[in-house]
């Protein structure tokens, strides 16, 4: 597996932790203070991973699937 890929399941994981907290959170009526800030803490981690993966791909807009991803 390379770093893309590994950062790519990474990335997945950390969503799905995303997933558990809020719903945590959804059935403590927001009430959890320590759950929000984990939301904060993993979300903070996620844009990190999201950064990085971006700047692996560097000015590549092909992912392969056969759409053009050019920004302008």
């Amino acid at each position: 597996m390379n770093e893309q890929e590994e950062l790519m399941d990474s990335l997945l994981n950390v969503d799905l932790e995303i997933i558990d907290v809020v719903r945590e959170l959804r059935e403590g009526n927001w009430d959890s203070i320590s759950l929000k800030d984990q939301v904060g803490d993993l979300l903070k981690i996620r844009d990190e991973m999201v950064q990085k993966l971006m700047s692996l791909k560097g000015d590549e807009h092909s992912c392969d699937c056969g759409h053009d991803h050019t920004h302008e």
